[in-house]
């Protein structure tokens, strides 16, 4: 409008008044529009922009830290270096883990459990509170925002499967419940376990220790010496031995006695020889021991039993042991040296005459055996066991019979038997009847039976076996009876 006012004011025309035109022209300049602005260059719209967005980013960020939810620490992964694991190589399990804002964990838990769900090892605990503990420094790295550890090794040789947690308590400022996560399953292999594959002895039948063997006895077997019977044997995979024990029983699962070899000393892990065994094992990838002195002696039956305790026997039932076959100590062979009746060798049967009225006369005895410890010694029917050798006086029975018996065992064979009998007789079987020689007759004159002829002759009455030391030489006192027997018929007196 003020342009079109100034067009009207021009067209009159004026007259050129050089005062009129000056103050006209500062008018005309004072209403005429301002020229278009010149446009801004194009690295101002685009800071301006940026600047734009950045305070927009800005905003948005303050809102988003005004309103999220704090980031809380978790286990990001926690896996074994491998699934299986051997003993025999000296391996044990090794752990890796990652947790993620380690700086809001205060205590790392470490367990380890049975596919059953036992505990078998740890907890193991790992304070944060003041850093990386000194147990994890070889094995881990920390962040701002990470913890990684990896392959720490675990203290666990007991073999089996195992599954292991890890668990983060957070600072408790943050309120938060324990986080957990569990690896995947890990398997510890056992050792191999140790087996007898042989157990022998060295013979199987003994002689009793001092027994004389020769070409005259080939039957006999040899005999066993002071070091008893002596057994070999193999086991496989010692070095998972911790103890040997050899049993000795009766065929009858008697016990008799054992003894433990140990493989293992307290202040070292490997297998050695004890100092007993040297001399006669060699151990290498099997165990060979031969000749292995038992002590067993005496006479009797025998069986050994070998059992080879593990290293990581645990609470595990021993192996089965390994039964050798039955070994047996047969007894010294028996001989009655000597068996005499009054010092000389005694007879199956003896006769022996005892006058009417005389003392039954008594005998000696005496005997040598030759045996072992088990040689057993009677003399019956009294008194009973005796010596291997001795004498004694015995009487003889009035009932007419002795006998004496001998017996000798060594208490597996059968029995050696001397016997002797002793029978007493009388000499004089028909004694005659004395005639009254002094007064006159009766009317009726006494009788007697004409004595017969004596059965055995003087000249050939038996002679006495026992010796002439073994009758009564006095005559019994008080006998008024003359000695008829030794005189011929014609001298005697027999009128009627």
């Amino acid at each position: 409008m003020a342009g079109s006012q100034i067009e009207q004011w021009h067209e009159p025309e004026l007259k050129n008044d050089p005062a009129v035109e000056s103050a006209a022209t500062a008018a005309a300049i004072t209403l005429a529009p301002l020229p278009a602005p010149r446009p801004r260059p194009r690295w101002q719209r685009r800071l301006a922009i940026a600047a734009g967005i950045g305070a927009l980013g800005g905003l948005g960020g303050l809102l988003w830290w005004a309103l999220r939810t704090p980031s809380h620490p978790y286990v990001m992964d926690i896996s074994p270096s491998q699934s299986e694991y051997a003993i025999a190589r000296g391996e044990s399990p090794l752990l890796s883990w990652q947790v993620s804002n380690p700086r809001q964990v205060q205590t790392i838990l470490l367990r380890g459990y049975a596919p059953d769900g036992t505990l078998v090892f740890g907890p193991e605990t790992y304070d944060l509170s003041e850093g990386l503990p000194v147990g994890l420094l070889p094995y881990c790295d920390q962040t701002r925002r990470l913890l990684t550890c990896r392959e720490v090794p675990l203290e666990l040789r007991e073999p089996g499967q195992y599954r292991f947690e890890l668990t983060l308590l957070p600072d408790m400022g943050l309120n938060l419940a324990p986080i957990q996560a569990e690896s995947s399953l890990v398997t510890v292999a056992d050792l191999p376990q140790p087996t007898v594959v042989e157990l022998a002895p060295d013979q199987v039948i003994y002689s009793e220790a001092g027994t004389q063997v020769s070409a005259n006895t080939p039957t006999l077997a040899p005999p066993v010496t002071d070091a008893g019977i002596r057994v070999s044997w193999i086991v496989t995979n010692p070095a998972s031995l911790q103890d040997l024990l050899l049993v000795v029983k009766r065929p009858d699962g008697t016990t008799i006695g054992g003894r433990r070899f140990a493989l293992r000393k307290p202040d070292s892990p490997q297998v050695s020889l004890p100092e007993e065994l040297q001399p006669f094992c060699k151990l290498e990838d099997r165990l060979i021991c031969q000749g292995v002195p038992s002590g067993m002696m005496e006479v009797g039956q025998y069986q050994f039993e070998l059992t080879p305790v593990p290293a990581n026997l645990g609470d595990r039932e021993l192996p089965a042991a390994k039964q050798s076959e039955v070994v047996n100590i047969q007894p010294r062979p028996v001989r009655i040296a000597s068996f005499t009746i009054n010092g000389r060798e005694a007879q199956p049967k003896y006769l022996v005459p005892v006058e009417p009225g005389q003392q039954i006369p008594g005998f000696q005895v005496a005997w040598r055996v030759e045996g072992g410890s088990t040689a057993k010694v009677e003399l019956l029917p009294s008194p009973g066991t005796v010596g291997l050798q001795g004498a004694l006086s015995m009487p003889l029975s009035p009932a007419g019979t002795t006998t004496v018996t001998l017996r000798v065992t060594d208490g597996q064979n059968p029995p050696l038997v001397r016997a002797v009998t002793f029978e007493t007789f009388n000499p004089r079987p028909n004694q005659p009847v004395i005639i009254n020689q002094g007064g006159g007759t009766s009317s009726g004159s006494s009788q007697t039976a004409p004595a017969p002829r004596p059965t055995t002759p003087p000249a050939t009455r038996p002679r006495d076996p026992l010796g002439e030391g073994m009758r009564d030489q006095e005559p019994t006192s008080g006998s008024n009876l003359p000695d008829l027997q030794n005189r011929p018929p014609e001298e005697l007196d027999l009128n009627f």
